[in-house]
């Protein structure tokens, strides 16, 4: 018992000696999540087409629109849209990024990780509301899918994350 007592008063001291940079990575957090869903949602309702699903609507050569319903998770596609292993691993990524805010020293760690969660939330919205992910975007020069903003959002946040990892490990080894 004494451990438990003993670790809850770190973390009691941690977040009373960090509460600024806690605060503020929370609004940038709350901020970058809530531009990039709206960005989602927005272009979801005003481009998808449920009535002339997998037609190319407008093409250039670097992206093109279409719409499709995406009823699984492109790295694990033998999950469906209404499976509960699918609904538990989305809420483990968006209850993961809030907790994991409170420990980033970083503001770039804040943004970056508001990008995987808006991703995260964008896609359990659709698959909440439609039992499937509205996809709206190909690559006319790689045709290999179809893929919507949250996805970039969660593809940013990754990249993201690993750049600003890798650029304060670098700063500490000088």
């Amino acid at each position: 018992m004494n451990f438990i007592q003993h670790r809850w008063k770190i973390f009691c001291n941690y977040i009373i000696d960090n509460r600024k940079t806690i605060i503020v990575n929370y609004l940038i957090f709350l901020v970058s999540i809530t531009i990039l869903l709206i960005i989602d949602l927005v272009c979801k309702h005003t481009l998808f087409d449920s009535n002339n699903l997998g037609r190319k609507k407008k093409k250039n050569w670097l992206f093109g629109i279409r719409s499709v319903k995406n009823e699984g998770l492109t790295f694990l596609p033998f999950l469906k849209a209404n499976d509960i292993l699918l609904t538990f691993f989305n809420f483990v990524i968006i209850t993961f990024c809030i907790i994991l805010i409170i420990f980033l020293k970083s503001h770039w760690f804040a943004i970056f990780i508001g990008f995987i969660f808006s991703g995260a939330l964008g896609n359990t919205i659709d698959r909440l509301a439609f039992g499937y992910v509205r996809d709206i975007i190909y690559l006319p020069w790689a045709d290999n899918g179809t893929f919507n903003f949250a996805d970039t959002d969660v593809i940013i946040g990754c990249i993201g994350t690993i750049i600003t990892m890798l650029t304060i490990y670098i700063r500490r080894k000088d």
